[in-house]
């Protein structure tokens, strides 16, 4: 009986490999300015599934065959890849460090075979692909909890003038004015008082000292405080550092959160969490969500300590630190559910402009004007509407749901 369920085993298995014909050689895998390509050499009439996971892209191949294994890429898209055989069918699972959803992460193509009759399937890998299609018109945004109530927030485009900030393939400061100048229409509409720090290529002096001290002074009396910023590293790190960031003004070492997506259509107010991906994320490849452009001795208590705004104590300070970090989740929140970009969460750091405010306050990072593709998607006006209702949308959910009666 043994001998026969071994003679068994071995038609079984020589059955499986005549249908399943020649296993299909390992993924060729190449580094690109801010992509990753996986190239799959597949037979002409194959045929395959692609599933975002969101910290893996899993590809299923029916009737093919592979050799199984584990793999390490140690890119900052790829971590590596797994290929494993079923009874009918391969499947291939690339690890994304950078996350992929159905809406961004990767894109595909196929292609003619260099050699015989086969087809490649090239699939990209990038946390800047990214949701820069047009944005439907949204619905308008009505207060109900908060009717009634008259708001004022500050809206700060950063640098200006003599300052151009991060310098990409757009300056920064042309990128946060034409951004705040959307912010500002979009807050109006609904009904909110908008005060511009800038409304052109600015600044209120050639002094950063005295400039970030007159920002800062006209939050005084109003009730928020919001400063859009792009972000940029050094060129070693310049490929692989994307996504979005928001700041507010917290303890040292406070460690970072990662709130999920809202969605954009109206809804009961978000619960603030971290996301299981963003666990995932994390775990896949430490380091991905380094603390990027860290504060620079211009921004980090620039000014002589009797020289400094003395804030009017509309809140004690901790109150203002946990509405100011409220306002930072909300805030991310809408602009990660209007881009799809990566999350690189919610983090307090001590700069000035949201240190030495009298009301909450947080700085937006929307991106790396030094990475090689999310550089281009701050030139792309769809995209840019889309951060700019994400910040929008994330205010008026504040002080919709989160902003304490006066």
């Amino acid at each position: 009986m043994a001998v026969l369920r071994f003679f068994a085993t071995i038609m079984a298995v020589l059955w499986l490999g005549a249908t399943q014909g020649q296993s299909l050689p390992p993924p060729r895998i190449g580094d690109q300015p801010g992509f990753t390509r996986v190239v799959l050499e597949l037979p002409k009439d194959a045929t395959y599934t692609l599933e975002p996971l969101g910290a893996a892209l899993r590809v299923t191949l029916p009737g093919q065959s592979v050799a199984p294994g584990i793999h390490f890429a140690s890119l900052p898209e790829l971590a590596g890849y797994v290929l494993e055989q079923h009874e009918d069918k391969a499947v291939l699972i690339l690890l994304t460090p950078q996350g992929v959803t159905p809406r961004s992460g990767y894109k595909t193509m196929t292609l003619a075979a260099l050699e015989g009759n086969g087809q490649r399937l090239v699939i990209d890998l990038s946390g800047a692909f990214v949701d820069t299609s047009p944005l439907p018109p949204p619905p308008g945004f009505r207060f109900v909890k908060a009717n009634g109530r008259r708001f004022s927030v500050v809206v700060d485009a950063g640098h200006g003038g003599p300052d151009p900030g991060a310098i990409g393939p757009v300056a920064e400061k042309a990128v946060n004015l034409e951004v705040a100048l959307r912010v500002r229409r979009l807050l109006q509409e609904a009904g909110v008082e908008v005060t511009l720090t800038r409304e052109s290529d600015t600044a209120f002096s050639p002094d950063k000292r005295t400039d970030l001290t007159q920002r800062v002074a006209l939050a005084e009396g109003k009730h928020l405080f919001v400063s859009i910023h792009a972000n940029a590293t050094v060129p070693a790190r310049a490929d692989g550092w994307c996504g979005l960031e928001v700041y507010y003004y917290g303890p040292p070492g406070a460690r970072p959160f990662f709130p999920p997506p809202a969605p954009l259509t109206p809804t009961p107010p978000v619960a603030i969490t971290s996301s299981p991906l963003d666990v995932l994320t994390t775990l896949a490849q430490p380091g991905t969500l380094d603390p990027g452009a860290q504060p620079g001795p211009e921004d980090v208590n620039p000014i002589p300590p009797q020289s400094l705004p003395t804030p009017t104590p509309q809140m004690n300070s901790a109150r203002r630190m946990e509405l100011s970090r409220t306002l930072a989740s909300r805030v991310l929140s809408y602009m990660l559910g209007a881009t799809a970009a990566v999350n690189r969460g919610v983090r307090s750091a001590d700069f000035f402009v949201i240190r030495y405010t009298s009301v909450p306050a947080i700085l937006v990072e929307m991106g790396y004007l030094s990475h090689p593709i999310e550089g281009q998607n701050l030139r792309d006006s769809n995209y840019l509407d889309r951060i700019s209702y994400g910040i929008a949308r994330g205010v008026l959910e504040y002080l919709e749901n989160d902003h304490p009666l006066e």
